[in-house]
């Protein structure tokens, strides 16, 4: 079976960090603590993803050009 290195290596770190994101969100509204707390958690954790995101999203296109 033919496998392209690069795009099965995305797919696995995708879902790496997928899962990873998933595990924390249940951890953050799982833990005891107090609401307030909890969301500015999940705000300041949606705000790393997303600058992941976009400098991935950037490398990515660097790549393909």
């Amino acid at each position: 079976m033919f496998h392209d290195d690069d795009n099965y290596t995305g797919t696995v770190l995708i879902s790496f960090l997928m899962g990873g994101i998933i595990g924390a969100g249940v951890a953050l509204l799982l833990a005891p603590q107090s609401g307030r707390k909890t969301r500015k958690q999940i705000l300041e954790a949606a705000d790393d993803v997303r600058d992941y995101a976009s400098d991935y999203a950037k490398k990515l296109k660097e790549k393909i050009s």
